[in-house]
């Protein structure tokens, strides 16, 4: 390995060190404070960065936003094609959707204070807007979604679709949860496989 190699991967080490940083210093202060609260020095601080590094990397707190809303997309995705690949390969009766609220189950189980402060502190349409970017770009490009689906249309569905989503998932982490996650999960998977005639009979 050359000199300059070497140095290109302790530079790109620190890159991503430092995009870990300021995202985890993000997580922190929204789970106490909303987001109108949160600006890029408090973020520098709680990173312990300066604001350069943060500009370099984000631009913005909208641009941090997007960064974290498509890792999450992605995270998501990756574990629902993995669940179904390896649900098809045991001839079990799954479908992305399927795999898309367990995954998603499992997730949310695993970060309730965080997504309780996401829930709590960022208005729900800004929330929306920027995960349904990236999920619908990415459920095109997997092929989740047929992609001769015409935007305006992917649109529509996804805005009914995930802004239902979205909303009982919120009031779930907001409840007392009294209702286990796995009852909500099935009852939303069933909502949107079948509609309300399932529930309804």
């Amino acid at each position: 390995m050359t000199m300059g190699e070497k140095n290109d991967r302790q530079g790109d080490r620190r890159v991503r060190r430092s995009r870990r940083s300021i995202v985890a210093a993000f997580d922190r202060l929204i789970t106490e404070v909303p987001l109108e609260q949160i600006t890029v020095s408090a973020i520098a601080r709680e990173a312990d960065v300066d604001r350069k590094t943060f500009y370099q990397h984000f631009g913005s707190v909208d641009g941090l936003l997007d960064a974290i809303a498509d890792d999450v997309v992605t995270g998501l995705l990756d574990e629902v094609e993995l669940a179904t690949r390896a649900r098809v390969e045991a001839a079990a009766d799954v479908t992305p959707l399927r795999a898309f609220f367990a995954v998603l189950a499992e997730h949310l189980s695993q970060n309730e204070t965080l997504g309780r402060g996401f829930c709590e502190h960022v208005p729900s349409e800004l929330l929306f807007e920027h995960l349904s970017r990236p999920l619908a770009r990415q459920s095109v490009e997997r092929g989740f979604v047929n992609g001769d689906v015409p935007d305006e249309e992917l649109e529509m569905l996804l805005a009914f679709g995930l802004g239902g989503l979205f909303s009982l998932y919120r009031w779930w982490l907001l409840s007392d949860q009294s209702v286990p996650l796995v009852e909500v999960t099935r009852y939303a998977s069933q909502l949107l496989e079948g509609g309300t005639n399932s529930l309804l009979r």
